[in-house]
């Protein structure tokens, strides 16, 4: 099957070699300079008289097409060891200026100017290096002819801001050990654009301007001339760290109070292997300044899907992901949340009347490496590594006795991915990874992927093959395979659409070190959407789609049959308001049962309305409604709120909450053990999240963060029965309120950070937690508040310090 794929593509891709992706024929020269300018934000040294500037920016909104309000102009220079940009932001009215200070990376409301480049010059692939008026940094990594990012992605650089009488300016160093790039060249071509924000006009301008009714990013992007005999530096940096942490645990259930006090030392190293290749090696990497995980009420048959935040995973994103059924649907055949996972008390087995003395958090991470870089010939590759120790949890019986339990075996991760330009900005690849673990027969997957662009830049070709192979308890060898094709209008004024197919058998597994829901169906989707972006006299643009998805398992059993309607308007004044109906009429489940057949499901119907006020106030805000039903008795509705509040220029709060209420929703309740029947009832829950983020910020460099969760979830099981086939229940008798369940958590964090010299910081955290279960579903919501404040905590002190050694 393959080779005959293969051979397809190879005559599609060369049938399409003429409908290469055209770039803009806009042009800046770069000027090579022996003394570099004094970075401070000021343009009045003679050698920014020396380029030429790239001018005349064309406004992308509030009036498309027309040259911008305001003039701006950019110049680079360059010498062996960095780029300097130069950029002055000329505005008539000085004092409208928007000048927020927030945290790095931290993108609020302000006037702001950005400098895209696209070193390797592959029309897929850029670098984004941001100000705002204040001097905050923003870089991002763009990939997929920027329709993806890597937000999380940080590079040693410097930048000062002026705000003078008639604009502000920004000048940037931008080192060239930075940037990857061709070494077969001596003359070389970069890709580059500007944009500029001007807040208070909700004016975005761009040098390099691409029509909304158009589509791409990086494969439009302008040319940066005059670059020559650029060094090859074989970057190397060193950033050893040490921690200091102080840990309490409360007395639990079945866990003995503890109090431990641990340093720690750790090391991150990259070093350049050439000017489009890095090693990125990290040893006992500690992550303790990451945000915890949000809590959730998961009572459906699927894993929950928590994001990647720890830094060493994150960077190299834009070549070593793969994703497979869509980015909603997690990450694919790579989730690096697989290497250091999370442990918990549910996995210990605890004797009866014993309690657990000693349980890690999470499994160790002994070291991880990866290499990741572009040839001259456009082929990306990616190579990951990760070694985790074995985890033990320390119980003790009844009598005192203790003993151990393995909860994590040692384990080596591998990971290779290559992907393959091909049609300008398009790309082939393939992926390869393996999970041993000890005593364990090895987990391997592989698979290959396409993302073609068609002439025009109008249509795209998209989609995967994968296989796994794994285990099963017996170590008996079990394999399956995956698929999905996908045919889309990508680019028009008015009327897009997507064709999309898709397919996994029963024995298909990647969550070994992948991301998947559930195999064994087959899915067909279509969607047309409608789209208009000329401003009217109330709207400023809008859309609409309509979607239809169909998905059986290989067996032919209908399990959904959706259809959606969803819109989204932007008024004139910068609010916005989306809306959305479903309507499900799939006839089963055949998961609900937890392994018992299958069970008749009723129609369901959702709506929802949220309306989102002008981000650019100082308060800003949404509103949301949501309300579900079935042909049963289910109903549900979730109401939720948030407020944003800017105080003063160099303070941010947002504070969010939700509360959500399902009445007599059919769910399974658990199964017989004498008869192996499945027991259902009418579940209800409650549910209650609010969620506080606030940011002050003293210097652009030394920051104060706060995070605090407060989560309740409750339910009841009322009207218990026996499912008899997959249509109708016979009554059961169930203990009242027996699986009734009410819990109450509260996280909350603190985090100083300073960056007291480039690329070198130091943390503070203090990190407290709290879970507990208390009352019954019939407790009052205020009860189930206070409660969750008279938890016993859990609390973590965290000292970290870095240093950056560039040698």
């Amino acid at each position: 099957m393959s080779s005959r794929f293969l051979s397809i593509l190879s005559l599609l891709v060369f049938f399409l070699q003429t409908g290469l992706a055209g770039d803009s024929q806009r042009t800046v020269q770069a000027v090579r300079i022996d003394a570099p300018p004094s970075v401070d934000g000021f343009l009045n040294e003679e050698v920014w008289t020396l380029p030429q500037p790239a001018t005349d920016f064309i406004q992308r909104d509030p009036d498309e097409g027309t040259p911008a309000s305001e003039r701006t102009e950019i110049r680079i220079l360059y010498d062996d060891d960095a780029l300097y940009v130069g950029a002055m932001m000329f505005d008539a009215n000085p004092d409208g200026i928007v000048a927020r200070l927030t945290r790095r990376d931290n993108i609020v409301e302000s006037d702001r100017v950005a400098i895209f480049i696209d070193s390797f010059h592959d029309h897929q692939n850029c670098y984004r290096f941001g100000i705002n008026a204040s001097g905050v940094k923003v870089d991002v990594l763009h990939y997929d002819d920027g329709n993806k990012e890597d937000q999380s992605w940080d590079a040693v650089w410097d930048v000062h801001t002026q705000i003078l009488p008639n604009g502000w300016s920004a000048e940037f160093r931008l080192p060239l050990s930075i940037f990857r790039y061709r070494s077969d060249v001596i003359k070389q071509e970069w890709g580059i654009n500007f944009l500029r924000l001007i807040t208070r006009k909700g004016e975005r301008a761009d040098w390099v301007y691409v029509p909304k009714k158009q589509t791409g990013m990086v494969s439009q992007f302008g040319h940066l001339t005059g670059l020559s005999n650029l060094p090859a530096p074989h970057r190397i940096e060193l950033l050893p760290f040490v921690v200091g942490k102080q840990d309490w645990q409360p007395e639990k259930a079945n866990q003995s109070r503890t109090s431990e006090l641990t340093g720690d030392a750790g090391l991150d190293f990259k070093f350049g292997l050439s000017n489009n290749f890095l090693l990125d090696a990290t040893i006992n990497p500690d992550f303790g300044q990451v945000e915890a995980d949000p809590s959730v009420l998961n009572l459906s048959t699927f894993e929950t899907f928590y994001p990647e935040k720890r830094p060493f995973f994150i960077e190299g994103t834009q070549i070593i992901r793969f994703t497979t059924f869509g980015d909603d649907l997690g990450p694919g055949m790579f989730y690096s949340r697989r290497i250091g996972r999370g442990l918990s008390p549910f996995e210990v087995r605890v004797p009866e009347g014993g309690t657990i003395i000693e349980l890690p958090h999470v499994t160790t991470i002994l070291g991880a490496a990866k290499i990741t870089g572009k040839t001259n010939g456009g082929l990306s590759i990616g190579v990951l590594q990760g070694l985790t120790k074995e985890m033990r949890a320390t119980v003790a019986d009844s009598d005192g006795t203790r003993s151990e339990q393995v909860l994590e075996p040692l384990a080596h991760y591998n990971v290779i991915r290559l992907r393959h330009d091909v049609l300008g900005n398009s790309n082939v690849g393939l992926i390869l990874t393996t999970v041993g673990r000890e005593k364990r027969t090895p987990a391997i997957t592989n698979g290959f992927d396409w993302n073609l662009r068609l002439p025009g830049n109008t249509y795209a070709v998209t989609g995967f093959f994968a296989h796994t192979h794994t285990a099963d308890v017996a170590r008996k060898r079990i394999h399956g395979s995956a698929g999905r094709m996908n045919f889309s209008r990508i680019a028009a004024e008015h009327w897009l659409w997507s064709l999309d197919g898709r397919y996994a058998s029963k024995r298909y597994n990647i969550n070994d070190v992948g991301f998947f829901f559930r195999p064994d169906g087959y899915t067909g989707t279509g969607t047309l959407t409608y789209k208009e972006d000329v401003p009217a006299a109330v709207v400023r643009d809008f859309s609409a789609t309509f979607k239809l998805t169909e998905f059986r398992n290989l067996a032919g059993i209908s399990l959904q049959r959706e259809l959606r309607l969803e819109t989204r308007i932007l008024f004139m004044n910068y609010w916005q308001m989306t809306a959305s109906f479903t309507n499900d009429l799939g006839l089963y489940d055949d998961r609900e049962t937890r392994g018992n057949g299958l069970y008749r499901r009723a129609a369901s119907y959702a709506t929802s309305t949220y309306l989102f006020s002008d981000a650019r106030d100082n308060v800003n805000g949404k509103l949301g409604q949501r309300f579900g039903w079935d042909n049963k008795r289910k109903f549900q509705t979730a109401t939720e709120a948030g407020v944003t509040i800017r105080p003063v220029s160099w303070m941010e709060y947002a504070l969010e909450s939700q509360y959500q209420s399902i009445r007599d929703q059919d769910a399974w309740v658990t199964n017989s053990t004498v008869s192996g029947a499945s027991m259902f009832a009418e579940r209800s829950t409650d549910e209650l999240s609010v969620t506080l983020r606030g940011t002050i910020t003293f210097t652009r460099d030394l920051t104060l963060q706060l995070y605090g969760q407060v989560f309740l979830a409750k339910g009841h099981y009322e009207n218990y029965r026996l499912l008899a086939g997959t249509a109708d229940f016979l009554p059961a008798n169930g203990a009242p309120n027996a699986y009734d369940f009410n819990t109450q958590s509260l996280n909350s964090n603190v985090v100083v950070r300073w960056e007291y010299l480039p690329g070198s910081t130091m943390f503070f955290v203090w990190s407290q937690a709290r879970r507990g279960v208390h009352g019954d579903y019939f407790t009052s919501l205020l009860d189930d508040v206070g409660e969750a404040f008279r938890v016993p905590p859990s609390n973590v002190v965290l000292l970290k310090v870095s240093y950056l050694l560039s040698l």
